[in-house]
């Protein structure tokens, strides 16, 4: 049995054989290659094969190899050491991150606080500055009054001795006096 594609299997029934080539006459060896029942070149048409046989290893074919090999570790030995630098770098980078954001928020609650207490001391500075400046008011108030008073005393306190000596003149002008400077103590007092 045969099938398309495939040749017959009786070697009787093969088809004829064209020449390669077809309209020109074979080849004549010439001098230059020796005589032998095959011609030189591909008489079928495919090229010549050239190279070397299947497992077999070409001369100098595996020094280009290795140092491929060896790229290829060395690239692959860089690129996890660069990752490994990437991700301690990363995480050193997050754990500085994560401290400096806990120490901002540390500094702004210190400030806060710094600035609370700020303006509760100025709140009580003034009211202290308020109350001082009464204060000045009511001594200076104080001070007149006192000065007022004064002569007033001092003509009851003459106007005493005069009525202890029994000086009924003495008595009479300290009165008068004391009188006078009372009246005038009095008008100041009731003026402020």
């Amino acid at each position: 049995m045969t099938h398309p594609g495939y040749p017959p299997e009786d070697p009787q029934h093969l088809p004829p054989q064209s020449p390669a080539y077809p309209g020109y006459p074979p080849p004549q060896p010439t001098g230059s290659w020796p005589a032998t029942s095959t011609p030189p070149y591909a008489v079928s048409g495919a090229p010549p094969t050239t190279g070397v046989a299947y497992g077999q290893s070409q001369p100098g074919g595996r020094a280009p190899m290795l140092v491929a090999v060896v790229a290829a570790v060395a690239l692959f030995l860089l690129a996890g050491v660069m990752t490994g630098l990437y991700v301690a770098k990363s995480s050193q980078l997050g754990d500085t991150r994560d401290t400096l954001n806990s120490q901002v928020a540390e500094r702004d609650q210190t400030i806060k606080t710094n600035g609370d207490q700020i303006t509760k001391l100025e709140s009580d500075l003034k009211t202290a500055t308020d109350e001082l400046n009464k204060s000045k008011e009511s001594l200076a108030d104080v001070t007149s009054e006192r000065d007022a008073l004064l002569p007033c005393m001092r003509r009851f306190i003459e106007a005493l001795d005069a009525a202890g000596s029994n000086n009924d003149a003495a008595l009479n002008t300290a009165l008068r006096q004391a009188t006078t400077a009372c009246e005038k103590a009095q008008t100041t007092v009731d003026g402020s």
